[in-house]
């Protein structure tokens, strides 16, 4: 039976939260240590709070790429509807034997303990109350044999379609989908990446669920006429309908196989292959050369299918987005050029999916959701592009409205990013569409353009303090369109509500600006910081102009532009790139010489990461223990998932990000096209961490 999991909604890894600076977010005040704490409620406060163990057996084996922290560090959420005086206590207890109270105050100021005394050849069991009591609040476990590895290990499925082809784990998402208030994976599964080329490949895409655990629960396979690769196969997993558990949502096609063993086929029951062969079978064989659309697919039936989490079986489809555009019979050749902007399928097949609440965000204060959200579709980047939306009620999905750019002003054309951000931008309470350089409101109207065209990276949270609203940190490819009909800069720091420029670097740059990132960094620095691949040095969100011409680098002393992740527990937010945390400023827990290299994922068996020298992890988000980011990883032989959550102490704690709206919806898409960083709607600088 179907459970309800919204009791507590900031405990359900889906219930998001939406942050406007009428009703703000904020870390809970708590007082100073030695203070006299106000009476605590009696009751336990339920909800999940993920509690997790992590330690580092070889914290000082490799003065570069260990952690250098030898504690094992217990940590768990802090909840919305925790009070802002909450304290905790923790126990711990040794294969059985009786428990040890830890702590000698009470934990006011974190939800981690770093415990320096556990003896690893044992199993700890830890167990946390409400400071003064003794009712359970939360407990985990870990044995001597977890205790052995930094990571938790998910052997990947080895009940694949085709022998002899390596399945390597890709874009990974978490969700609750059976509605125990546990998190699972789903975890994509790539045979060959062929995004933006041409030639034949064998094997087909796999999306599987996993208990955190490492239990395999189903497998759905993609099928021959959806090809590979971080264009085309991108899904979402979120809980669509309000019933507490999550749904995937994928493109389809014939030949897609669910986890039941349902195919989809033609109306005679057959699966048709329709990739372009070499022999000039299988879709269009004129035009251009047969090597370079050599294995795409230009036409056949494609649909939008959306599965129940829990079993991997199809509750419905819908057609998607047509090749031709709405109306049209797909026809290869002129009209293709003139509306996607290449005759060769490279443009036309450049598919998004997401999910945005159009009709009101969760409440700030409890998450509990006003209304269920929407899917959201999207094709084309280069030209024309259309965005749909699409409610899922009573088991079907019902399209709510279609965006079309050749039905708008030609300045909408080539507006969009290699991915899409979903967020309140004009806080109205409702989610609208950002898709780079142009923004859909919740209604499915333009809601501004700021001419600056086509980019890569796309990040929108809270990066000024003082200032209203949210805003919008991106850099661009085209410099002529960047130059001459937007803003003027190659990267820019823009606001969400309207597209005004507020900052840029690179006036008059010539360059396609392939990374930015933005991230408060420096703690003397007032508001966040951004910086790309100009290289023309760290600048200020606010305006306030350069902040620095040092960067925070990694491997060979190249300059870290992937994603911001909170790892150490400091005010400030480290940087993740080719399986790298480092840290801007030297970190004080750390018992090495290297103090701002924190560690290595490799050093501990994974790869460098998915998408050649994009080195994306499989997924990264606060889905463990307290407010600091997990990182999944594939292991270096591709046959599992890694689990790694910091072992740093920290004297900060913020509620379970997930329960911020804009973090919870960019985790939900940060796989989405090229990866994106997650992001707060909240500020959470140096000034509010201290």
């Amino acid at each position: 039976m179907k459970k309800i999991q919204w009791i507590v909604a900031a405990c359900c890894l889906m219930a998001a939260v939406a942050c406007s600076d009428n009703d703000p977010i904020v870390p809970p005040v708590v007082e100073e240590p030695g203070e006299e704490l106000p009476e605590l409620p009696t009751e336990v406060i339920t909800g999940s709070r993920a509690m997790w163990v992590s330690y580092d057996s070889n914290a000082l084996a490799d003065a570069n790429n260990a952690t250098g922290i030898s504690a094992a560090l217990v940590s768990w959420r802090l909840l919305l509807t925790d009070p802002a005086n909450i304290a905790f206590d923790i126990y711990r207890s040794a294969d059985g034997a009786a428990e040890e109270k830890l702590n000698a105050e009470p934990i006011a100021t974190a939800t981690s303990w770093a415990d320096a005394t556990m003896d690893a050849t044992k199993t700890n069991h830890y167990r946390v109350t409400l400071t003064g009591q003794t009712a359970t609040l939360c407990e985990a476990t870990l044995t001597a044999e977890q205790a052995t590895s930094f990571y938790r290990a998910i052997r990947l499925n080895t009940n694949v379609p085709e022998a002899g082809i390596t399945y390597a784990p890709d874009d990974t998402q978490v969700g609750d989908i059976d509605g125990d208030g546990e998190l699972e994976l789903i975890i994509k599964r790539e045979p060959y990446d062929g995004a933006n080329q041409g030639g034949w490949q064998n094997g087909t895409t796999l999306l599987e669920a996993y208990r955190m655990d490492g239990t395999f629960l189903w497998q759905i396979d993609m099928g021959i006429n959806i090809r590979s690769g971080s264009h085309y196969t991108s899904f979402v997993v979120y809980d669509f309908d309000g019933d507490g558990l999550c749904e995937v949502a994928f493109r389809s096609s014939e030949g897609t196989k669910f986890a039941d063993g349902k195919v989809i086929t033609d109306a005679y029951g057959q699966v048709n292959d329709y990739r372009i062969r070499e022999d000039g079978g299988g879709g269009w064989s004129s035009g251009a050369s047969l090597g370079s659309i050599t294995g795409l697919i230009f036409e056949g039936p494609e649909y939008i299918s959306i599965c129940r989490g829990y079993d991997g079986r199809e509750i419905t489809r819908m057609d998607n987005i047509p090749r031709g555009g709405e109306g049209s019979k797909p026809s290869r050749g002129k009209y293709w050029i003139d509306y996607w902007g290449d005759d060769y399928g490279n443009r036309m097949d450049r598919f998004f999916i997401g999910v945005a609440y159009l009709d009101g965000v969760p409440d700030a204060a409890t998450g509990t959701r006003t209304s269920n959200p929407s899917l959201i579709v999207t094709r084309g980047i280069y030209k024309n592009w259309q965005v749909w939306a699409a409610d899922l009620k009573g088991g079907k999905l019902e399209t709510r409205w279609k965006f079309d750019t050749a039905e708008h002003s030609s300045n909408l054309l080539s507006m969009v990013s290699h991915s899409f951000r979903v967020a309140d931008l004009d806080g109205d309470g409702r989610d609208e569409i950002l898709l780079g350089s142009a923004a859909i409101d919740d209604n499915g109207a333009e809601l501004w353009c700021s001419g600056n065209g086509h980019g890569d990276v796309l990040n929108v949270g809270k990066y000024i303090k003082d200032r209203q609203g949210l805003q919008v940190v991106a850099s661009f490819e085209d410099a002529n369109t960047y130059n001459n009909m937007g803003h003027g800069y190659g990267c820019q720091v823009l606001d969400a509500a309207t597209g005004e420029l507020i900052t840029g670097h690179g006036a008059g740059s010539t360059a396609d600006v392939g990374r930015c990132i933005v991230a408060d960094i420096d703690p003397d620095s007032p508001d966040f910081e951004y910086w790309s691949s100009l290289q023309e040095g760290v600048f200020s969100t606010s305006g306030a102009g350069l902040v620095s011409t040092r960067y925070p680098t990694g491997i060979g002393g190249g300059v870290m532009y992937n994603v911001a992740i909170y790892w150490s527990g400091q005010p400030t937010r480290e940087l993740f790139d080719r399986a790298l945390v480092v840290s801007y400023t030297d970190n004080p827990d750390v018992e090495k010489s290297n103090k701002t290299r924190l560690l290595s994922f490799g050093y501990y068996g994974s790869s460098d990461g998915n998408h050649s020298t994009k080195y994306n992890p499989c997924y990264y988000g606060d889905f463990l223990g307290d407010y600091r980011e997990e990182m999944i990883l594939p292991s270096a032989d591709l046959t599992s998932v890694y689990i790694f959550s910091t072992n740093h102490p920290t004297a900060h704690r913020l509620p379970h990000l997930m329960s911020d709206h804009t973090y919870d919806i960019s985790q939900a898409m940060q796989n989405i096209g090229y990866n994106q960083g997650t992001n707060l709607g909240y500020y959470v600088g140096a000034e509010t961490m201290r």
